[in-house]
């Protein structure tokens, strides 16, 4: 009994597939290379938003320590200590745009992956209408 229904479930989606048009084969084709997508700028995004996290998280001046207790703590030069504060501050805003231009991206492709889905949708509807 249970292979037989198994084989019913195999058997289901290629009848459907059989009846699906070439439209409605094409935005499916779509709609993955979509979902691919939107996939990867998700990742990209959560991996520049934990770049960002960490940039954020570490002292803004870090001062060497001495070697040996005997001796004494260098003075950081100023330049260089505002120099690397900077650095960091254009470290940060970059992944800001980066996340900004990622989360607009992604944003575009839902809606994109909406629309061709309304119309895969639409597509079905039509057979079930004329018969």
């Amino acid at each position: 009994m249970r292979t037989v229904l198994f084989l019913l479930l195999l058997a289901s989606p290629l009848a459907i597939q059989a009846e699906s048009t070439p439209q409605a084969r094409q935005l499916e084709k779509a709609l993955a290379r979509l979902q691919q997508e939107s996939q990867s700028v998700q990742q990209q995004f959560m991996m520049i938003q934990e770049l960002r996290r960490n940039e954020m998280s570490e002292p803004s001046m870090v001062v060497p320590q001495p070697s040996t207790p005997g001796q004494s703590i260098p003075i950081p030069n100023y330049n260089d200590l505002m120099q690397l504060k900077q650095e960091k501050e254009r470290r940060i805003e970059k992944y800001t745009a980066d996340l900004n231009r990622l989360y607009a991206r992604y944003t575009e492709l839902e809606n994109e992956k909406q629309t061709i889905l309304e119309q895969i949708n639409s597509l079905e509807q039509k057979p079930k209408t004329e018969e």
